[in-house]
């Protein structure tokens, strides 16, 4: 009985979006790359809110539907004004989506039903004369578990 495709759901992810190309030339790594990160870094965050609902109350095993949210984080900090460093990083997102807009169960991940963006949030700070920007995608996902 799978307990969670949660880990599974983050390294297909990975993999998909660093196979496209607007994103190929962009540091894309599977947690916070921390001082390593380049000026321009895609990385995938935590996993927030890891439901499981039986899909019928019956005695043994039983199937479940998993409901979670992928943290998706995009930083840019290769522009020289907040603007530009703003319109590049909703580039980046709009690739994102544009990856799972495209391929919803990430190249049929085994159990995966689809997965979307559900929200994002941008935040814009001055920092030693670069404007550093970064977008927060919050991504839905459902499975089915057996």
């Amino acid at each position: 009985m799978a307990g969670s495709i949660i880990a599974t759901y983050k390294a297909a992810l990975l993999t998909q979006l660093q196979a496209n190309a607007t994103i190929s030339a962009v540091q894309c790594t599977y947690a916070d790359p921390g001082g390593s990160q380049r000026r321009e870094a895609i990385f995938l965050g935590d996993i927030e809110t890891d439901d499981h609902e039986p899909e019928a109350l019956a005695p043994g095993r039983r199937r479940r539907r998993e409901d979670f949210s992928c943290e998706v984080f995009i930083e840019v900090s290769s522009k020289s004004t907040a603007q530009t460093a703003e319109a590049r990083a909703v580039e980046l997102a709009n690739a994102v989506e544009t990856v799972l807009a495209d391929d919803p169960q990430l190249d049929n991940l085994s159990q995966l039903l689809f997965t979307a963006v559900r929200s994002l949030s941008m935040t814009t700070v001055q920092a030693d004369q670069v404007p550093v920007v970064q977008i927060r995608m919050l991504l839905d996902a459902k499975a089915r578990l057996s």
